[in-house]
């Protein structure tokens, strides 16, 4: 009787076993079914000296993740200076990260147009639009490898450049001494991101949050290698802290999908009643 119970034991554990492994093929299937493929042909060549300014134009821009949703972006009409700073505030779901996810094409457009040097980034193939551009994610994302593998992935650069990216990023000491059993600390992997932007010569450098989760002495670090790497390059930093953008050349206020205000932060600060003075004032006492 014990041998019976304990065998139809067994057999119900393995049948709960494999229903529950049976979830992660359910969705490997779903994925190959439903899941559209990115179409990566180039559709237009750009003129040879595309991306020299940097000039990103979002015209009248909604964007939809599915269908039968509100949009995450509606009408968003803003225009980059060639080579500056946007700090990029709002409140959650206000619609910051869905401005990366138009601009760099992870979802089409529901409708308007966004522009980069005056060309229409619809009409340009996906990898060639983004081998243009480098972003720093909110979590960086690091392969099981050599630092090499991870920020030279195609060996595209000498060993010596490599360090100088390293260095201007404050990680080559850490590298020399990184054992191969260590990992990196979050801010570290942020850092290893900012190398291969460096090594790339990004024109446009995204930064989304990517000092959410580390501390503060880290986040100053990160502020001073972006300050000091990307001067001849459009940066947008979407900021948790709004205090590390405060020496952005414009503000880019967004709630609810839209733009709120669009300035500099001398001009939206001197307005106590602007969104941005409320925020700042907020992070400030949070």
């Amino acid at each position: 009787a014990l041998s019976i119970t304990g065998s139809l034991g067994g057999l119900v554990n393995a049948f709960a076993e494999t229903e529950r492994e049976m979830v992660s093929v359910e969705r490997l299937d779903q994925y190959l079914r439903e899941v559209t493929t990115e179409d990566i042909r180039e559709k237009l060549t750009p003129p040879p000296f595309w991306l020299s300014q940097g000039v990103v134009t979002f015209n009248n821009v909604t964007l939809k993740y599915r269908e039968h949703i509100s949009p995450s972006l509606h009408s968003v009409t803003f225009s980059t200076r060639p080579a500056e700073r946007v700090g990029v505030v709002g409140r959650t779901g206000a619609g910051k990260s869905s401005l990366l996810a138009a601009l760099f094409r992870l979802v089409e457009l529901h409708d308007g147009e966004i522009s980069i040097d005056s060309v229409n980034i619809a009409h340009i193939g996906l990898m060639q639009l983004r081998s243009r551009m480098a972003v720093i994610p909110q979590e960086a994302t690091l392969f099981k490898g050599t630092v090499r593998e991870n920020v030279d992935p195609l060996g595209q650069y000498t060993d010596g450049s490599i360090w100088t990216a390293l260095h201007r990023c404050h990680l080559a000491s850490v590298v020399r001494d990184l054992d191969a059993s260590q990992n990196l600390s979050a801010g570290q992997a942020q850092l290893l991101c900012l190398v291969r932007a460096v090594l790339h010569n990004a024109k446009i450098l995204c930064v989304d949050e990517a000092t959410a989760n580390v501390d503060e002495e880290t986040d100053k670090l990160i502020q001073q290698t972006l300050r000091s790497n990307f001067r001849q390059s459009t940066v947008i930093i979407i900021a948790h802290r709004v205090r590390t953008i405060l020496d952005c050349d414009r503000v880019l206020v967004m709630g609810s999908g839209t733009v709120l205000e669009f300035d500099s932060p001398d001009k939206l600060l001197q307005d106590r009643d602007s969104h941005f003075y409320q925020l700042l004032h907020q992070d400030y006492d949070s």
